[in-house]
């Protein structure tokens, strides 16, 4: 891999777990503002639902003592209608008069406000009243009889109305209880235990601290449970509230500023995120250093390959020099036998130079140091000049090569040589991998702007998994019946390259048992 492609690939995953980091920072915020809200809303609920049970509790109290007053005194002092409603309709049909009334019976039972503290100085009557409905049907023998009876013994059926009591007399024992002290409007048990209650059903925590105030001042109720009110995180409710809704006490709740207000699931996904992200880094991080040395250790294998390549040039072009020099002096004296040896070897020489070409080749162009010389020439020659060279190795298997060219001339911008290479290459492949006798097609067509170049064999063919490797450098199918074909798995690589080089494109379609068929298309031709 290119150092640049590393640094690409360092810099857009960095700002990739970047931004996975933010987002999980962001929906953690959101998290613990939205738990925080709704802990919030949840204490003051609560609050108020213990300021409106202490209140309720305290108004029944009152209407308690009231009607064990009203029911010690018995029958009341004083009683008239108020607000008295009646109506008086006839039916058609049936002659009948309908009346029909509707009043406020006032009893006075002669109980006043101090009755329920001696301290109060206004002394305020509370009277009893009581809704009162009725219908009455009668005729005119019973009009005479109605007309005698009064108003009260009209309305005998008699209906309590106790929200008007609530109502009427609200506002009078809220009066009298302002005139207590708080701590005998309320203790710290009921306090304590409604807390509790309200706290453990809303699922709040239970270690916290109230206190009652008066006017922003310390009541004696409250706990001290908390040496410093001040650090606690506080909420509060007004407590007796008037009929405006105005209260000089109200209800403190703190909890420690560092107590766990967070739900459980959520401090359990925060932690997994915490932990993955860990892992993530650390796995990224672990991934680069990786890569970073795997790309040290290919540099140095690509150097040591052309430093040995090198290394192997130089004998190679002496075994070259010296059996032309021995041809030349045994030219004549030998036998054709003799020569054909020498012959033979300098031919095995010629392909191991090759062989190294190549792999300098691959190394130079994995560097990108190589610089194609292109120049227009015929790529019909070009297949013919690759044929020639495999000449030796198709007559050694028997082999048929059959040549079709669609045109007499197909010219294009190409590096001779390197083309060359990449014919002859897919030509010894399908001479190795294959049967007895292989046959082999090319053919050279044209299609549009592009020069297609096919090479069909009759070989064993590769499955799905080996076609799809054939092209990497070093692959080398090794199971099977070509475990003992000899090469270095170099040779298709360097064709891929070239032919991109090249602008080119080359695919293979391949069936086991049946044959390969290799397609080179090349674009721009002249």
């Amino acid at each position: 891999m290119k150092k640049n492609r590393i640094v690409l690939l360092i810099v857009f995953i960095s700002i990739s777990l970047l931004g996975i980091i933010l987002l999980q920072g962001y929906w953690i915020k959101n998290a613990i503002d939205t738990y925080e809200k709704q802990f919030s809303q949840n204490t003051n609920n609560a609050l108020i639902t213990v300021a409106d049970a202490i209140s309720d509790r305290e108004m029944r109290d009152y209407l308690s003592a009231y009607q064990k007053l009203k029911d010690s005194i018995g029958a009341p002092v004083e009683s008239q209608l108020v607000d008295v409603f009646q109506f008086i309709d006839k039916n058609t049909d049936d002659e009948n008069f309908y009346l029909y009334y509707s009043a406020i019976l006032e009893e006075d039972y002669n109980i006043n406000s101090n009755l329920f503290d001696s301290r109060s100085i206004d002394s305020i009557s509370i009277k009893d009243y009581t809704s009162l409905k009725s219908t009455i049907i009668f005729d005119d023998a019973f009009e005479k009889e109605m007309n005698s009876m009064t108003s009260l013994e009209k309305l005998q059926k008699m209906e309590k109305i106790s929200l008007m009591d609530e109502a009427k007399y609200k506002s009078i024992f809220i009066d009298i209880a302002n005139l207590k002290p708080i701590t005998n409007r309320v203790s710290n048990i009921e306090l304590e235990l409604l807390l509790q209650k309200e706290f453990n059903e809303r699922g709040l925590p239970t270690d916290y601290d109230f206190r009652i105030l008066n006017n922003n001042v310390e009541t004696k109720l409250g706990t001290k449970r908390y040496e410093n009110f001040e650090k606690l995180s506080k909420y509060s409710v007004p407590l007796f509230t008037n009929q405006n809704g105005e209260s000089e006490y109200v209800l403190i709740v703190g909890f420690p500023k560092d107590i766990n207000l967070l739900n459980s699931n959520i401090i359990v996904l925060i932690i997994f995120l915490f932990v993955f992200t860990i892992i993530i880094i650390v796995s990224f991080y672990s991934t680069i250093i990786i890569s970073i040395k795997q790309k040290n250790i290919s540099e140095m294998k690509s150097d040591f390959i052309n430093n040995m390549t090198h290394e192997f040039k130089t004998p190679i072009a002496t075994i070259n020099l010296a059996i032309d020099a021995i041809k030349k002096k045994l030219i004549g004296k030998v036998d054709n036998k003799s020569l054909s040896y020498l012959n033979i070897i300098k031919d095995e020489n010629n392909r191991m130079n090759n062989q190294v070409e190549n792999v300098l080749m691959i190394s130079q162009l994995e560097k990108e140091k190589i610089e194609l010389q292109k120049k227009m020439h015929d790529i019909n020659q070009l297949v013919e000049l690759a044929v020639s060279r495999v000449e030796l190795l198709s007559k050694s298997v028997d082999a048929k090569i059959i040549k079709t060219f669609e045109k007499k001339k197909n010219t294009m911008l190409l590096a001779k040589e390197e083309i060359i290479n990449v014919f002859v290459n897919i030509l010894e492949n399908s001479l190795k991998y294959s049967k007895s006798n292989p046959i082999i097609e090319i053919v050279v067509k044209n299609e549009k702007l592009n020069t297609i170049i096919l090479f069909k064999d009759n070989g064993i063919g590769m499955n799905k998994k080996v076609k799809s490797k054939i092209f990497e450098k070093f692959y080398r199918e090794s199971s099977g019946n070509i475990h003992n074909i000899k090469g270095h798995g170099l040779g298709l690589a360097f064709v891929k390259k070239i032919v991109e080089m090249h602008s080119g494109m080359i695919s293979v379609k391949s069936k086991e048992g049946i044959g390969s068929t290799f397609t080179i298309t090349f674009t721009n031709v002249n």
